[in-house]
């Protein structure tokens, strides 16, 4: 009978093993889960890395003010992070966990009895100059989600090119529940966190680029960037 099992359990393992296997890995960058759900493979399971390793340099502890409150937050990479089960979804993800003070320096709660807010790794946008798509980078954005009962809320992080601050504006709201309620020190339209880097700044990507220099005339270049959209370097 053990050895029955013993047997069962191993074709169960191996079986599990070759469906990791047959995941299917996609890049992180400019990719959304919706466009992946649609294949026909999809039900293998999906995986979106971060095979640049572009995620890193996110990561520490930052602090700023919004209005009269002052935030705390902790940014830390999430590699393979399960995000769904039927099919399998794993994504490589930042994680960033705040907290609120008011002007007294008293902890503000994020949600009702719960001091510390979580937003995870939503959306990773790289824009590049044409015609080489993989030629100086023009923009980069992280999207963060957080959740307040059925309320999605979406900020859109910039990193400065020292990597010192990061920028996270208002991007979307989305409201299932009718109550449209948001806490006083998330930003509305127009608005946005800046926050500053409190811990040491990581050392530069191996693939780090060199930020754009507006000569056009060599292999690799294009039109200027958008205006009122900063060069960004990874």
């Amino acid at each position: 009978m053990n050895r029955y099992i013993l047997s069962l359990l191993l074709v169960l393992g191996l079986a599990v093993q070759e469906g990791v296997f047959a995941q299917q890995v996609f890049p992180l960058e400019n990719m959304t889960l919706l466009e992946l759900l649609e294949r026909p493979d999809a039900s293998q399971g999906i995986y979106l890395k971060d095979g640049n390793g572009r995620l890193g340099k996110y990561t520490g502890t930052w602090e700023g003010t919004f209005k009269e409150y002052k935030i705390k937050a902790t940014i830390s990479l999430q590699t393979k992070y399960q995000e769904q089960e039927n099919p399998l979804v794993f994504r490589d993800r930042l994680l960033m966990q705040v907290r609120v003070f008011d002007r007294s320096g008293k902890a503000v709660p994020f949600i009702s009895k719960v001091m510390e807010g979580e937003g995870g790794g939503h959306y990773f946008q790289v824009e590049r100059l044409p015609p080489n798509p993989m030629g100086a980078i023009v923009e980069e954005i992280y999207q963060f989600q957080f959740t307040y009962g059925y309320t999605g809320y979406f900020l859109q992080g910039t990193l400065s090119n020292d990597m010192k601050s990061l920028t996270l504006a208002h991007a979307a709201v989305i409201i299932l529940d009718g109550s449209g309620w948001l806490p006083e020190f998330m930003p509305r339209a127009k608005e946005a966190w800046i926050l500053h880097r409190t811990s040491p700044v990581p050392p530069r990507p191996a693939n780090w680029n060199p930020p754009y220099q507006g000569d056009y005339g060599h292999p690799g270049g294009g039109p200027p960037p958008k205006p009122g959209r900063p060069s960004q370097r990874p």
